[in-house]
């Protein structure tokens, strides 16, 4: 029979945290790569790349032809003409820029949408590290209750200990088994929306059971994370546009020059060839009206949006470095008390000693319990936050 001296000892063995998770930056690799989604948008961002190469280039080149007849004496007459329109030359150079803009641009929407799913990934690997520790916890809860309520039965066999005293064991037992329960529904979740974001629950599963423990990166200072902000994909594909914009409305300034049509014109008549050039020019006197303005507007208007996406980066890097500050305060004040708490021990005895009842330990331990939970729910918000600050870490 197990002592109530040995079920102190694993319950106080149950308190410590173990951090090592050597895998987990390994795991979230591998769910970025197994991710379908990832993959069509790939392809997407590369078909709109390859849609801006015909941008900057010259319109199509013309042929016309024509044949005429007559029922008198001058004969049959030939007309060949091949003509190549363009617009005034510095238009096509700012069209090319802006074209390389837009492709940067898009670049910068592709990194964005990875570093998104890396950092969904992280999530949801930590929410599987938060209920597997959840899970540890409960497990030795049960355990620790088990071997209490085998020892109460054979007790109250003897008159040893009351009857109430084993039901409130019981009771206790149920109130274990309806948390575990919900664990069990959070974790088939989890693995649900695992299996969503790599496409297949057979690897959703084996990277569910991969999962060891939190990632061991540090809380950097804010001023470290600030140096990266104008590097984030959202702030550089701002101003990436904002130039791009620019470089727009530099295009509609120079279409209001007159555009060119050259080409080669080539007839014959009563069987005498003739060849020549001919020349076109095209003065936008309608066609222009108002486009330059409004394109000078809309550039405006980009370079106020780079600012304000700027400045929302910077707000939301501040509040989640805050966040992840007062997180980590907290679970370190949690840690340092529970870490090796002698609680767990020190209610065993006292119950063993006679010095508290059943009902005073089941209070307390179900108390030191509930504290060891809200612990871990603390350190998985943090790992959150840190899951979010990654994008701004140099070293993710």
């Amino acid at each position: 029979m197990k002592s109530i001296r040995t079920i102190a000892v694993m319950v106080a063995a149950s308190t410590m945290l173990h951090m090592s998770a050597e895998s987990f930056d390994s795991l979230v690799d591998r769910m970025i790569a197994l991710n379908p989604g990832l993959r069509s948008e790939a392809y997407s961002y590369a078909s709109q790349r390859e849609s801006l190469r015909s941008a900057a280039v010259l319109p199509d080149p013309e042929i016309e032809g024509g044949y005429m007849w007559s029922t008198g004496e001058p004969g049959n007459k030939t007309d060949i003409t091949v003509s190549q329109s363009m617009e005034w030359p510095g238009v096509y150079s700012a069209m090319r820029r802006e074209a390389r803009l837009q492709s940067e641009a898009i670049n910068m929407s592709e990194r964005a949408t990875i570093i998104n799913a890396r950092e969904n990934a992280r999530i949801l690997l930590a929410e599987g590290v938060y209920l597997n520790k959840c899970r540890e916890v409960m497990a030795n809860r049960m355990e620790c209750i088990d071997s209490l309520l085998n020892i109460a039965t054979k007790g109250a066999l003897r008159n040893e200990i009351t009857l109430l005293d084993v039901e409130k064991l019981k009771l206790e037992r149920l109130e274990i088994l309806a948390r575990q329960t919900e664990l069990n529904t959070q974790e088939t979740q989890c693995m649900s929306a695992i299996g969503a974001f790599v496409g297949s629950v057979e690897g959703a599963k084996n990277i569910y059971d991969a999962i060891e423990d939190y990632p061991a990166d540090m809380l950097l200072p804010l001023a470290v994370y600030s140096e990266k902000l104008h590097e984030t994909p959202e702030v550089e594909q701002s101003r990436i546009l904002a130039e791009a914009s620019r470089a727009r409305s530099d295009a509609e300034r120079r279409r209001s020059l007159p555009s060119l049509t050259a080409g080669y014109h080539f007839a014959r008549e009563e069987g005498t060839p003739f060849h020549g050039f001919v020349a076109g020019l095209s003065i936008p006197v309608f066609s222009t009206k108002g486009k330059s303005e409004a394109a000078r507007l809309e550039s405006m208007a980009a370079e106020a949006r780079a600012e304000q996406q700027a400045i929302e980066q910077r707000s939301s890097l501040e509040s989640i470095h805050a966040a992840a500050i007062q997180l980590k305060n907290q679970y370190e004040a949690y840690d340092k008390v529970l870490s090796e708490s002698p609680t767990p021990r020190l209610l065993l005895r006292a119950l063993e000693g006679g010095q508290i009842s059943m009902m005073v330990y089941l209070i307390e331990s179900a108390s030191h319990t509930d504290a060891i939970l809200r612990m871990l729910e603390i350190q998985y918000r943090y790992q959150q936050t840190m899951a979010q600050l990654a994008r701004y870490n140099p070293g993710n």
